[in-house]
């Protein structure tokens, strides 16, 4: 009888007591578990397939590999494409020898800015931020060449575009935007009245609902006007504009506004030794910030522009619209610039936001079996533009700008902001020297308060050397101690900046801890003052990191001939 009623979808028999029920009862049973099951099966499966990541994930890590193998093999013609290109290599940290960066430079030495054609405007801001990440002291005549061209190229309302054209382009100016801020990282001021100007222009450009549009239609006056060609990617690049030169000029400050403490005396005296373009401005009777100086811009409408940007983006940000435009890659990095600098002002910052998530989704599927990108800006420059984009670049630059790891949300800064110091316009942390005596004893009794505290917050580590039995402790404990004590030794014997220690920073290259040898690779770079070292990424295998050793000696053997080598 059972048999008469087993399931029709799996042949199984029926539950005890429904042997009157209908073949269908069980179908319907058994499909309905079915279903259930492969729902649980696939969210497993899929789950696998989209979990969040970083720039340092090694899946991140694999799709900029291949890139930057491509870019190795390819070639640019145009100057921008070039610097572009060249940018990308110097965020992942290689030698400033690079054959990308070297052709880079070159070219910027050799083209007269004022020969470049009807998008000169983008040659010339992504040259000026080239040479800026390059060594802004070096080329600092350079820069000045193709800022000046910049400059001189502003339409009278404030921003850029093309020559013949009358109106601004969006595009464009905001690679003059970011150039400018670069500039002022790197020491240079850009004249305040070109700053301010374009960024008035930006907002009086932005469409009622928050979006920009591709040439700027400006009413010249209060009331905002119906932009064209409105798209995610103007929206990027408008907002994210807005918010670098707001940033420029001071009237935008990180969450948690960061100051430095000092008397108004002391404020008065400072002014005097800061260049005509800067000052400092009162924050209260005792704290006081630096900032470019300037107050041609509306303060209250910069804040309007900015929060009505931030709700366009939350209604139209879908991953979706990617594929609607047709220059992905290009939207995607002015995506991390405009999300880069909004992290900053919001201190809202997760480690993996959607985002990123989304366009590190769309890139996986769309990297070609060579390591590059399609888009309509070309293989070179599309491929440059992903690269960029999956590194977080802006974000390293906001960080190397504060003069420390991470700048967004608190992390990486001390609780205690009043020991935050402005050197030479970066936000550094004062450090309270320690005596070798109390370091030793602390390395001594790893797991101790002071020996936390020194590990947990590299900025509070300053060691000044009594003598040479100190020296050798350190060096002993880089080669046989616990490897937090290693590390601390390394990151004290790179304060030294003596090169009589190189010899241990090499050894510790080797060291079976990637956290010591990414410690020593920052101390030979701090020691060197090659702060782009010889190429080691922080997520590094073993080929790379002996690599990287090799470079060390070959460039050590040659200040040093003679001198013996520990590894």
């Amino acid at each position: 009888m059972a048999d008469m009623y087993r399931c029709a979808l799996c042949n199984c028999p029926p539950l005890a007591g429904t042997m009157r029920s209908k073949p269908r009862r069980f179908a319907f049973r058994c499909q309905t578990l079915f279903i259930l099951a492969s729902l649980i099966l696939c969210q497993g499966i899929f789950a696998g397939d989209t979990k969040a990541v970083t720039p340092e994930s090694p899946e991140v890590r694999e799709l900029i590999k291949k890139g930057l193998n491509f870019l190795e093999t390819t070639s640019e013609g145009r100057l921008g494409g070039k610097c572009l290109i060249a940018l990308a290599f110097i965020k992942e940290g290689v030698s400033p020898d690079h054959p990308r960066i070297a052709d880079a430079l070159q070219a910027c030495k050799s083209t007269d800015p004022l020969k470049l054609g009807r998008e000169r405007v983008y040659h010339w801001g992504l040259a000026v931020i080239f040479l800026s990440e390059l060594d802004p002291s070096k080329h600092r005549e350079l820069i000045s060449r193709y800022a000046g061209a910049l400059a001189q190229a502003q339409k009278s309302h404030g921003g850029w575009g093309y020559p013949n054209s009358a109106t601004g382009d969006t595009s464009q100016t905001q690679y003059a935007a970011l150039s400018y801020w670069q500039m002022l990282q790197a020491g240079i001021s850009p004249k305040v009245d070109s700053v301010e100007n374009c960024l008035n222009w930006l907002l009086r450009t932005q469409d009622p609902s928050g979006v920009w549009g591709y040439q700027g239609k400006d009413p010249q006056g209060e009331s905002l006007v119906k932009q064209n060609e409105t798209s995610l990617s103007m929206l990027a690049a408008g907002l994210g504009s807005t918010m670098i030169l707001a940033n420029v000029m001071g009237l935008t400050q990180p969450a948690g506004r960061l100051t430095t403490e000092v008397t108004p005396q002391d404020a008065a005296t400072q002014n005097n030794h800061l260049p005509s373009s800067l000052k400092r401005v009162e924050a209260s009777a005792d704290k006081v910030v630096r900032t470019l100086h300037g107050s041609a811009v509306d303060r209250g409408r910069l804040n309007e522009a900015i929060t009505r940007g931030r709700k366009w983006y939350q209604k139209n940000s879908q991953a979706s619209l990617l594929s609607t435009w047709h220059y992905p890659c290009y939207l995607l990095y002015s995506l991390e610039r405009f999300k880069s600098f909004d992290e900053l002002l919001t201190g809202d910052a997760p480690d993996e936001p959607k985002w990123y998530q989304d366009g590190y989704q769309y890139l996986k599927r769309k990297q070609a079996e060579d390591g590059s990108w399609l888009g309509r800006s070309g293989k070179p420059c599309s491929t440059a533009f992903a690269v960029l984009f999956l590194m977080r670049s802006t974000q390293k630059s906001i960080r190397s700008s504060l003069g420390q790891g991470t700048l967004v949300g608190g992390r990486g800064l001390q609780a205690d902001l009043s020991r935050m110091k402005m050197k030479q316009g970066r936000l550094v942390a004062e450090k309270k020297p320690a005596e070798m005596n109390q370091l030793l004893k602390a390395l001594e009794d790893a797991g101790n308060e002071g020996f936390e505290s020194l590990l947990s917050n590299a900025d509070s580590l300053q060691v000044s050397l009594a003598g040479p039995e100190e020296a050798r402790r350190l060096q002993q404990i880089v080669k046989s101690g616990v490897p937090d004590a290693r590390l601390l030794s390394v990151r004290a014997l790179s304060q030294l900046r003596d090169l009589d220690y190189v010899p241990t920073l090499l050894y510790a290259m080797t060291d079976p801890d990637h956290r010591v040898v990414r410690e020593a690779r920052d101390g030979l770079r701090f020691v060197s003052r090659r702060f782009g070292g010889f190429g080691l990424p922080d997520n590094f295998n073993e080929t790379q990191q002996f690599d990287a050793l090799d470079k060390w000696k070959v460039w050590y053997h040659r200040i040093r001939p003679d001198a013996p080598l520990l590894p």
